[in-house]
């Protein structure tokens, strides 16, 4: 298996434009990341992978 991997890509526009379901994704990450970014690495992405395919 290959270690390359696509990132998500950010919505666009303007906070205003986002639904209230993104927003809230968002502000819980930050609050869970402590306000800092996690690198992404492939084994970050595998992990999260097999999480929301476990779903």
């Amino acid at each position: 298996m290959s270690d390359l991997f696509m990132t998500p890509q950010s919505p666009t526009g303007t906070w205003e434009e986002l639904s209230e379901n993104e927003k809230a994704w968002i502000e819980f990450i930050r609050v869970i990341s402590g306000g800092r970014d996690p690198k992404v690495t492939p084994a970050r992405v595998r992990a999260l992978r097999e999480l929301l395919d476990a779903g």
